[in-house]
């Protein structure tokens, strides 16, 4: 199944976007890390195909400027990843003493791809 995304983002304090436009417009090559709130606005059926594919509707988006909460966060969107795609993960605690034992700082680090 597949799925779309409604293009129009939430209004007023639920669009936390409008706090980091400027850094968007500055640097629009930076991945910016945000946590969303999504929920189906609509369902769209294909008669023909038989596929349904559901739209996602932001709810609320927070952008992250926090340096430990953005890495923190990228280390669940690694994991999410990993777990949707069969991949094994370690616990988070568990993957932070590793890091330790290996003098790997927990502390933001560049956005990779996944």
């Amino acid at each position: 199944m597949s799925g779309k995304l409604a293009a129009r983002l939430p209004s007023g304090s639920k669009n936390g976007l409008a706090s980091i436009a400027e850094e968007l417009v500055a640097n629009p090559e930076k991945v910016h890390v945000v946590l969303m709130l999504v929920d189906c606005s609509k369902i769209t059926s294909d008669v023909d195909s038989g596929d349904v594919i559901p739209t996602a509707r932001i709810r609320r988006i927070e952008p992250i400027t926090d340096g430990v909460d953005g890495h923190r966060l990228r280390q669940i969107l690694r994991r999410a990843w990993e777990r949707r795609t069969g991949k094994d993960v370690l616990p988070l605690d568990l993957e932070d003493d590793v890091n330790a034992a290996f003098g790997i700082e927990t502390k933001p680090e560049k956005e990779t791809e996944f």
